[in-house]
């Protein structure tokens, strides 16, 4: 079920990104939260997520907790899978830093 709202969430971003031009009205004004950049759970998940391959796949329904996506409205759930990726990207970036300075 996970992985279906992941994909349903990634298919109507992706239309948006699409039809942007498209639409009469303009909402650049929206921003997006990154929730704690110094989460130290987040972070061991991401290295064992980027240690084991089972998860390489789909790294978002390993990272993401469900219940807390089931409780937010659609546009909460898009706004948690798009912190979520950002908060992904930082971190991995940030282990592939210090693993080439190591």
């Amino acid at each position: 079920m996970k992985s279906d709202l992941l994909k349903a969430l990634a298919l109507k971003a992706k239309n948006r990104l699409i039809n942007r031009n498209n639409r009469s009205y303009n909402n650049e004004t929206t921003e997006i939260k990154i929730i704690s950049a110094d989460d130290k759970d987040f972070e061991q998940k991401v290295r064992s997520l980027l240690q084991n391959e089972e998860f390489n796949l789909s790294p978002m329904k390993f990272l993401m907790d469900e219940n807390k996506l089931m409780k937010l409205d659609s546009i909460g759930r898009e706004r948690y899978l798009f912190e979520t990726i950002d908060k992904f990207n930082k971190v991995k970036n940030q282990i592939e830093k210090d693993n080439i300075i190591c």
